[in-house]
């Protein structure tokens, strides 16, 4: 099937909102995230936190693999799934980052989540600005990107072992670095495809969902970067 075509691109795909539908999940599913950290939190439910959290990682770890499971799911069978299915696995992972955030969330103040929230919400502003008006070509980014990303997998997990405060807020540092320009990466990709897409409506409504997991992710994984640097734990 033929999603691209200069000529009639970008009139199918503005008709259809292409953007509108990226932005609109994207904000939908960090909204459920929060939603869901929020009502399972030790504030207002300690006997499910305490069910989930109480007996170790566990649950968390159970959990990260379906999430795992999801994303691999999602990303390489979604032209043979339908929007519905696509749909409920989006939320199902949005649902499930709620779950699996909420201790690291909630060890910090309420005041600091918010702050640093903002401080997201600015910085995914500017950079998907950049992103979409800048006619740098990012795309040349991608493989820096990529092994950027690897190198923060690793050296989370060193981490792990040495905790190390400083190796720590260096990690934040770059991470906060990586996750910026993905969203200006991210951004381009999205504004170039909205440009030259064509295709059914289910297919674009799909493809709209693709561009908002990854958006999603950016903003997700920006915000815990930001919040390490400067985030205030609870005493």
């Amino acid at each position: 099937m033929n999603y691209f075509n200069n000529n009639q691109g970008h009139d199918a795909v503005m008709a259809q909102g292409f953007m509108s539908k990226v932005y609109g999940w994207m904000a939908g599913g960090l909204g459920l995230t929060a939603m869901t950290s929020f009502l399972i939190s030790p504030y207002n439910n300690p006997k499910l936190f305490m069910m989930l959290f109480g007996s170790g990682f566990g649950p968390v770890i159970l959990l990260a693999f379906i999430q795992i499971g999801i994303v691999f799911y999602f990303w390489h069978s979604w032209q043979k799934l339908s929007y519905s299915t696509m749909s409920a696995l989006y939320i199902a992972y949005s649902v499930l980052t709620g779950v699996i955030l909420t201790p690291v969330v909630f060890s910090y103040t309420a005041a600091s989540v918010f702050s640093t929230f903002a401080i997201t919400a600015g910085m995914f502003a500017a950079m998907a600005l950049y992103g979409s008006i800048t006619k740098s070509d990012l795309s040349k980014m991608s493989n820096v990107l990529f092994m950027g990303l690897i190198g923060l997998v690793i050296a989370n997990v060193c981490n792990m072992f040495f905790q190390s405060a400083g190796f720590n807020l260096m990690i934040a540092c770059v991470g906060v670095g990586i996750f910026s320009l993905l969203i200006a990466y991210d951004m381009q990709k999205l504004k170039k495809l909205s440009r030259e897409l064509v295709a059914s409506p289910e297919d674009i409504a799909k493809i709209s969902l693709l561009g908002a997991m990854m958006l999603y992710l950016d903003v997700v994984n920006l915000f815990l970067y930001l919040l390490r640097i400067f985030g205030q734990r609870r005493k």
